[in-house]
């Protein structure tokens, strides 16, 4: 039976406190233009149900892995590139089987940039480096760079 992207959203810990109209008024307090505005949430839409796709995956099949990466951004200035928390996650792993799976998930806030990807365990590294309870970010509501609150969205999305 799969899980609908609702129950998902209220099992981990941003998605349960993370609505769209959170997210629009963030963008609107941040003064982000119309274009901005709309090509964010489009972007934010495609980012959360890749990541509820990646949580299903794991709830569905125990045997799985997950690896942690980093998003890479184009032409993003360098005091907007990924968090120093984000970049000590990269390569982590998490085991579907962990009792604290969806406790332990990415996205650890709004513009997080780690994003798991599904592994198996032949795929998995000779020395693989798991990710602890006590080595996982707290989620938190937005990512403490904030580099997405003025980041060119439209301008970037819309590129031919």
């Amino acid at each position: 039976m799969q899980t609908d992207d609702t129950t998902l959203s209220n099992l981990h810990p941003l998605f349960t406190r993370l609505s769209g109209q959170v997210i629009w008024l963030l963008m609107e307090e941040n003064e982000a233009s119309p274009e901005d505005l709309n090509a964010f949430m489009d972007n934010v839409m495609a980012w959360r149900s890749n990541h509820l796709q990646t949580m299903r995956n794991l709830i569905e099949d125990k045997k799985l892995y997950m690896q942690i990466t980093v998003d890479r951004i184009e032409d993003i200035p360098e005091d907007q590139e990924a968090c120093t928390t984000c970049e000590s996650l990269c390569g982590k792993i998490i085991p579907a089987s962990h009792p604290d799976l969806i406790a332990m998930l990415p996205p650890y806030s709004l513009g997080c940039r780690c994003r798991g990807e599904i592994i198996t365990e032949s795929e998995l590294p000779e020395s693989p480096d798991f990710l602890t309870p006590e080595d996982c970010p707290k989620h938190s509501f937005m990512c403490s760079s904030g580099w997405f609150l003025n980041y060119p969205w439209a301008k970037t999305l819309n590129k031919d």
